[in-house]
């Protein structure tokens, strides 16, 4: 078997294992004892995806996947798995939701770099390139104390590739360039990468990254979706290996960008005159830029495997041209409404910058390994040529300490456990402090009903102090102030609001896991609660905490079948996320978004030749329990093929097509609309989309 059909294979069984809390053997051994030694024994209870590092772990894609269905954004990420699903249509809006629950209330790093804050709710605010990803874990609910500050809904852990990624065994230097073509959008995709080792263990890497749409792309029906044109750019240096004995370096910086005219709420075509802020065309700018220090030690002794990760990471947005309303409350219809525009057609918007570290280290005592340590972050929003000359900019600080053990009380009965402290000092504009420090535990506990069967029950709970809230709501031209943090009486209502204050979740859950030879399953059911989340009235310019709580409740399940060279996969999920007894819908911004009972398959063969064909399929069921006054979500199914050729050592040749039968449809995770018998507002998904891609490896 050839090592990228053990990377096709391994995937799989990761995927179909996504559910458990796993301890991990590296597939560098020979593909046949690494399986057989999965099913032969517990000492090391699944196989793990290639480069992956992180014990309990739910694996959402690999770089070997993102390459075969030539991957350009979270959608097609994350498509495979069926408890998540991005909304948006355009890239620079899609949001992640994981069991509901939008990527707002999740910890999510890249290469160990919390990425803090949220930009504006009609966008997303994960910004990463594809085609630097090494892997993706996702962390679903309150999880581990290892998972970071404020995972209220779990973690979401990118890792991008270095030197040693792109080379091949026995090489010292290299290049790749690549080239793709997306039929939708017309646009092109061009990638070079060269790297190489300065010394045995120690390289290089730098890549470079463009995509630009040459037109705006198509829906189902043949239809342009207009102001959907952009333009991104990724550039990425990465110094990492290992410089004196036991001891792992790394030193990357990465910036991102997007840019393209749309919509001022990316998110939704144009909806007409709002009676604050119009949905005008205009330029915008998303820009990421990080600076990411790693440092590892990991000598001859069970007592010291220590890691850590200093970081500084900068994100925002910036738009010009747009108009806000000038005489807020207006005097009556319009055309009373007058407009202006608050910056002189310059660029204008708000952004989050973070320096933080984080230290860990594990011990090993025996059977038993404990892992503890300390993260410290500070976040600063701030304006980009703001409207108010006297706007001070937001300061949170988070101080965490924690430790995560996992005891092996029985030969086939395993305890993980944990507890996290966390404290927050943040102080608003208007020099409104808030302390807030919790202490949050954990255990899951797991039982070997058999060499391949394991069952499991676990309990989490997870705190976020009040912190920077919206990057793009820190002002309000129209009101002439900027946000204001709530103390006072709480209020009532359909949804009761109370004075802001911390965030709280709690996660318990069941599930099972089996690995065999040739087949592998997972199944989990699940409730979760998140108390105080918070929203911000744009009428006022304030910003409370709920009085009801979030509450999710659901179940996963996934199976996986390995025969010769082909893998068959399956999965379904339902997930029905609410506040106050209410189904979430797309008006809850920045808390999540309900959508139908899920279902995936898809299949793999590995033909002789290097020849890779492969079919996937994502099925939405109809979202009937919605809001009173709304209307349902249409379920929809898409399927996606893909071939990869190999004909030499250095050419990979690649051919994608991506609703394939040219669906029309909505994604239930876009914005649908907030009225009965109105057209969806948000953005429709591509039609059909044929993409071909060609890479040589110098």
């Amino acid at each position: 078997m050839t090592k990228t059909k053990l990377a096709s294979k391994v995937s799989y069984l990761a995927l179909a294992v996504a559910a458990a809390n796993i301890t991990c053997v590296y597939a560098d051994e020979s593909p046949s004892q690494a399986i057989t030694d999965s099913a032969a024994t517990k000492t090391s209870s699944t196989i793990q995806v290639i480069g992956t590092e992180e014990d309990g772990f739910n694996v959402s894609m690999t770089d070997d996947m993102i390459e075969k269905r030539q991957v350009t954004d979270l959608e097609d990420m994350f498509r495979h798995e069926p408890s998540i699903t991005v909304g948006g249509g355009l890239p620079v809006a899609q949001k992640i939701y994981v069991r509901g629950i939008e990527d707002t209330l999740l910890n999510v790093t890249i290469d160990g770099a919390t990425q803090a804050g949220y930009l504006y709710h009609h966008q997303g605010r994960v910004n990463v390139e594809p085609e630097l990803v090494k892997n993706v874990i996702i962390k679903s609910g309150a999880g581990n104390a290892t998972d970071g500050a404020g995972a209220l809904g779990g973690a979401i852990h990118f890792k991008l590739k270095d030197a040693k990624d792109m080379l091949r065994e026995g090489e010292r230097f290299g290049a790749l360039a690549k080239t793709s073509y997306f039929s939708n959008n017309e646009g092109w995709k061009n990638h070079l990468s060269a790297y190489g080792m300065l010394n045995d263990d120690f390289g290089l890497l730098a890549s470079i990254t463009r995509y630009d749409t040459g037109d705006n792309y198509s829906d189902g029906h043949g239809d342009e979706v207009d102001n959907t044109e952009f333009e991104q750019e990724s550039i990425r240096f990465k110094l990492s290996g290992t410089l004196l004995e036991d001891h792992y370096l790394a030193l990357s910086y990465e910036e991102y960008d997007d840019d393209g005219t749309r919509f001022a709420r990316p998110n939704m075509v144009d909806i007409g005159l709002h009676p604050a802020y119009p949905s005008t065309l205009v330029p915008q700018e998303t820009h990421r830029e990080s600076a990411i220090f790693n440092y590892g030690y990991n000598p001859d002794s069970p007592w010291i495997d220590l890691k850590s990760t200093v970081y500084y990471n900068d994100s925002y947005l910036t738009k010009k041209g747009d108009v806000y309303a000038a005489n807020w409350p207006p005097a009556g219809p319009p055309p009373t409404w007058t407009f202006a525009d608050y910056y002189d057609g310059k660029a204008h918007g708000a952004g989050i910058e973070s320096l933080g570290f984080d230290l860990r280290n594990t011990s090993r005592i025996g059977k038993h390994e404990i892992t503890y340590g300390a993260e410290y972050r500070e976040d600063e929003a701030y304006l980009v040529k703001g409207y108010l000359d006297d706007f001070n900019n937001e300061e949170t600080e988070i101080a965490a300490l924690y430790v995560q053990t996992d005891i092996q009380l029985a030969p086939s009965l395993r305890l993980s456990t944990g507890i996290r402290y966390d404290d927050y000092d943040y102080t608003d504009n208007q020099g409104e402090n808030f302390s807030d420090d919790a202490i949050s535990p954990n255990a899951t506990l797991s039982l070997d009903i058999s060499n391949e069967m394991e069952i499991f029950a676990s309990y989490a709970q997870a705190f976020k102090g009040v912190s920077s809230p919206e990057a793009w709501f820190l002002e309000f031209p129209y009101l002439n102030q900027a946000l204001q943090s709530y103390r006072g009486p709480d209020i009532g209502g359909a949804v009761p609001l109370t004075e802001l204050q911390a965030e709280k979740s709690d996660n318990l859950e069941f599930g099972f896991k089996y690995e065999g030879v040739n087949f592998a399953a997972s199944g989990e059911i699940f409730s979760q609660t998140i108390e105080n989340a918070q929203i911000i009235s744009g009428s006022q310019g304030v910003r409370y905490s709920f009085g009801d709580d979030v509450t999710v409740k659901g179940y996963a399940f996934r199976v996986a079948y390995f025969w010769d060279d082909l893998t068959l996969n399956a999965g379904v999920s339902l997930s029905k996320p609410k506040l106050g007894g209410e189904p979430l819908s797309s008006g809850d911004m920045g808390l999540g978004t309900a959508y139908g009972r899920t279902w995936t398959t898809g299949l793999e063969y590995q033909m002789q030749h290097n020849l890779t064909l492969g079919w996937n399929a994502r099925l939405v069921q109809r979202l009937k329990d919605v809001p009173e006054g709304q209307d349902e979500k249409a379920g929809y199914g898409i399927h996606d093929v893909y071939v990869q050729w190999l004909p030499t050592e250095d050419l990979t040749l690649g051919l994608a097509v991506n609703n394939m039968f040219d669906k029309f449809y909505y994604d239930q995770g876009s914005f649908f609309s907030m009225s009965e018998g109105a057209d969806p507002i948000g953005l429709p998904e591509p039609g059909r989309d044929i993409r071909v891609s060609a890479a040589y490896q110098f």
